[in-house]
């Protein structure tokens, strides 16, 4: 984690809570680490640099212990079930809690049937739907880490291991995880909610649509926003109105347009949809 904690000194403004939102998510899918602006950048250019022809050069790093989160997701999204070994070897290896996770969803989503690997993203994802930690952009935040003598490590698990722990495990293609996954959406922390709605979308449940705009309903406008994005990518007339009534009209439209360029739901990338076997 940054030195420069999140606190209720720093001024939210309704574009600075979405960014964060994002940016927090997006480290806490495909870094699998803390989430300072180093590593965000990092794994930006990597994400977005990726095609068929880097997956053995993911496995590899995985076999030699030498990778990050974004390669266990391109080797899970290419559905490159030879590195599953190695895979399952390093989920007992690594220390990061959150890499861990991202080792077990990719583990999932290739279709491992030991529930050694579900049961791990089950129980972070318990913890994040069954804590009463306010959200992290309220002044309650600060009093409730405060209140409990919270480490930073404890902190950043609620900042990022426990939402992202959310996401993960709708990013397993599993339909299991749809019950968790809604009642995330009552979160009191919006990255919570926010992740629970992408997962939702990754697993494209249409049922949910309706507790996805609720959700927006209930969040403020800016945290709304970024929930909304997940309802791009359904094939629904009620979840596209709620898109155009949450999302400002030049935002949604790059949604959109990245959807209909490869885009399959706010956790892919064109590029990884592009890879063979999903």
């Amino acid at each position: 984690m940054e030195d420069t904690m999140l606190t209720t000194s720093n001024v939210w403004s309704g574009a600075a809570v979405r960014h964060v939102l994002q940016v927090l998510l997006w480290c806490a899918l495909l870094t699998g680490g803390a989430y300072s602006q180093e590593k965000r950048i990092q794994s930006e250019k990597l994400a977005y640099g990726v095609d068929r022809a880097n997956v053995p050069e993911a496995i590899a790093k995985v076999k030699s212990g030498d990778f990050a989160a974004i390669h266990v997701d391109l080797i899970a999204r290419a559905g490159a079930v030879e590195a599953i070994p190695d895979l399952k070897r390093q989920f007992v290896s690594v220390e990061d809690p959150l890499l861990k996770a991202k080792i077990a969803s990719a583990l999932v989503k290739m279709g491992e049937k030991d529930d050694t690997y579900w049961e791990y993203l089950v129980k972070l994802a318990t913890r994040a739907v069954e804590s009463e930690a306010p959200d992290f952009t309220s002044p309650e935040f600060e009093t409730w880490v405060k209140g409990r003598n919270l480490s930073p490590a404890e902190t950043e698990e609620q900042l990022s291991l426990l939402p992202g722990a959310v996401g993960l495990l709708g990013m397993t293609s599993d339909p299991r995880a749809v019950p968790l996954l809604r009642r995330a959406l009552l979160s009191p922390n919006h990255l919570t909610e926010t992740a629970a709605a992408m997962g939702l979308a990754e697993l494209h449940d249409k049922e949910s649509i309706p507790l996805i705009i609720e959700a927006c309903k209930k969040a403020p406008p800016q945290t709304a926003e970024v929930i909304a994005e997940s309802l791009v990518y359904f094939d629904d007339n009620s979840a596209q109105s709620a898109v155009d009534q949450y999302i400002p009209k030049d935002r949604a439209k790059i949604y959109r347009d990245a959807r209909a360029h490869g885009k399959t739901s706010p956790l892919s990338t064109p590029l990884y949809d592009k890879l063979p076997n999903q």
